[in-house]
């Protein structure tokens, strides 16, 4: 179970932090002791998330279904498309074509403040069915492509842009319905992306050999509508409003506390945009924080090289003499080992510290490319490190928010995960296109070890930066221990607390 995820249990006098204030905030910006007490903002909060039941679970399945494909056009099963590509544009070369799926990867993280903004305003559901839409669009115009710059457009910024709009709602659904639960909920959701991989790469691949690249961008333009689509209408915000029978009694000391806190929160003024602006920069101080800066070169680092070995899956495996079906057989497997990693490592958070089972799966996943992969001279040698690079790479993937949460607060959560996301994006964008840059400056006689060590040269950079977290942390935490005013300081040094 997740604890680090706003689980701290509450009663109807305490008022969290909630990611939608507006809707519990009261409209006096003055309330009296009489209007605090039958406050909605107080009787509401007892509502707790269900943590279960028949419609939490159907929005986990939703949120599953749109994982297991709104990724999978650009990043799990792109590497089918990238040697299909090369075929069908012969002078195009590697880095350009990876440039198609980095585009799409880099939009669909980008456009995350469009999307945040658009499932607020018009509902999850519509928001989701919009990005359907832009989806099964984007691919059909992809179908129909004759130059490589038509794809950058479509299979890359279209789709992207919405895989994006389906992406957020999927991802931010399920913590609507789940509290105590909302760890496990959320991994059995994201585990979808693994899953989804673990089917399409070798579904892709005999579709392509059957019936050429163009029916197979048609036939998934249809699977997005039905999965997806079905998708929209599961995943729904949780209304809350509803009456608890009785509220738990309050203390004077608990109203006053109360009082004080909506006085805080709720503002007599709309704020200016000078405030907005001042705001801003306000949170920009998270910049000063050695343990943000190493998180986020962690995530720059190893952004660059983490989309590496699943474009080159299926072309590696045609250069060491095996062929397109096992190079899909490899990825899909690949990705199965991706979706167990985000569960079990996951669950092996919840029990042991993160720094440990962070610093493990960041280790793991430089090593498994830099060692296995520079020896995979064979189907099982290769197929070995394919499994040890999903399992890590997905669970280091699914624990960052999570280190996030444990580092910063909940308070900060948004804000912190904004400012990596983005700039993990960057190092996703240039990663692959790098890497085919350099394998085509190995012509005539490919070489793929320069590839290799850019993958598991940029994570073990990665890891590292994650070390020196867990190193700034433990800093942190022994500084606030040392803060920690004893009783007998208080009695003989009051002045201390200045």
């Amino acid at each position: 179970m997740n604890r680090d995820i706003d689980e701290t249990p509450r009663t109807s006098c305490e008022v969290p932090s909630s990611p939608f204030p507006e809707k519990l905030a009261p409209k006096s910006s003055a309330p009296s002791i009489l209007e605090m007490s039958q406050s909605p903002t107080l009787v509401d909060i007892a509502d707790r998330a269900p943590d279960g039941g028949m419609r939490a679970w159907l929005v986990v399945l939703g949120s599953f279904l749109i994982h297991s494909f709104c990724f999978a056009p650009t990043e799990y099963i792109f590497g089918m498309f990238e040697n299909h590509y090369l075929e069908l544009y012969p002078s195009a070369s590697h880095g350009s074509i990876a440039f198609i799926g980095t585009i799409g990867s880099s939009t669909t993280y980008f456009a995350g403040f469009v999307s945040g903004v658009a499932a607020d305003k018009f509902g999850y559901r519509t928001t989701a069915l919009l990005g359907t839409a832009i989806m099964a669009i984007a691919l059909i115009l992809a179908s129909f492509a004759s130059q490589v710059w038509h794809l950058y457009l479509s299979q890359g910024v279209l789709f992207g842009f919405g895989a994006s709009l389906v992406y957020y709602p999927g991802i931010g659904a399920p913590s609507h319905w789940f509290d105590a639960k909302r760890g496990f909920a959320l991994g059995v959701a994201v585990s979808g992306t693994g899953l989804g991989g673990l089917a399409l790469a070798p579904v892709t691949q005999a579709l392509m050999d059957a019936v050429g690249v163009g029916w197979t961008l048609r036939a998934l333009a249809l699977f997005c509508v039905i999965v997806c689509g079905t998708a929209s209408f599961l995943i729904v915000e949780r209304e809350s409003g509803k009456k608890v029978k009785e509220p738990v009694a309050m203390t004077d000391v608990e109203i006053g506390a109360i009082s004080e806190k909506l006085a805080s929160s709720v503002p007599e003024k709309k704020p200016t945009g000078l405030v907005v602006v001042k705001a801003f920069f306000a949170e920009l101080k998270v910049f000063k924080d050695p343990q943000f800066l190493s998180l986020t070169c962690a995530e720059i680092a190893a952004s660059i090289g983490f989309l590496i070995p699943m474009y080159y899956f299926q072309t590696y495996s045609l250069h060491i003499g095996l062929t397109a079906q096992n190079g899909a057989l490899i990825a899909g497997i690949s990705s199965g080992a991706s979706c167990i990693g985000r569960i079990a490592l996951g669950f092996a958070a919840d029990r042991l510290p993160k720094t440990l089972v962070v610093s493990v799966c960041a280790w793991m996943t430089a090593g498994s490319i830099l060692i296995v992969w520079t020896l995979s001279k064979s189907f099982g040698v290769y197929l070995v490190f394919a499994i040890i690079y999903g399992f890590f790479a997905g669970g280091y993937v699914s624990l960052v928010p999570l280190v996030v949460s444990e580092t910063f607060g909940s308070h900060q959560l948004s804000t912190v995960i904004g400012f990596m996301y983005a700039a993990s994006g960057v190092g996703m964008l240039s990663g692959a296109p790098i890497a085919g840059m350099i394998l085509d400056s190995t012509k005539p006689n490919i070489n793929y070890l320069p590839v290799i060590m850019t993958a598991g040269g940029t994570l073990l950079l990665g890891a590292i930066c994650v070390t020196a977290w867990v190193f700034f942390r433990r800093q942190d935490k022994k500084a606030k221990r040392d803060m920690v005013v004893t009783p007998s300081t208080v009695s003989t040094a009051p002045a201390s607390h200045h």
